[in-house]
């Protein structure tokens, strides 16, 4: 399985919201009766803890957009300056041959 730079930098914000999940299991505990009592602060600790991993997923993936970006507009350019190259030198040949 091959992964891009978007998903790999995804990865920690994934393994966090996991284990955010699974202290929210544990804070439940295994009694169906306190469930009720113990749900409404597991679930704001739970949305807290997944709320604040948002900026952290921001940054991780701006800065992986912007390796994307950068690799793919290099990668336009020097096709464009390979072509650019080949045009010219066609050109001149070109001309040459109707001398």
């Amino acid at each position: 399985m091959s992964l891009n730079a978007a998903e790999i930098a995804a990865i920690p914000t994934a393994r966090a919201a996991i284990a955010a999940v699974k202290a929210f299991d544990i804070a439940m505990g295994p009694d169906p009766l306190q469930w009720a009592v113990k749900y409404p602060g597991s679930k704001l600790v739970l949305i807290g803890t997944l709320q604040n991993l948002v900026p952290s997923l921001a940054v991780a993936e701006g800065g992986a957009l912007q390796s994307l970006v950068s690799e793919q507009l290099d990668s336009w350019d020097a096709i464009l300056a390979k072509a650019e190259v080949q045009g010219s030198s066609g050109s001149a040949a070109a001309g040459a041959a109707s001398s």
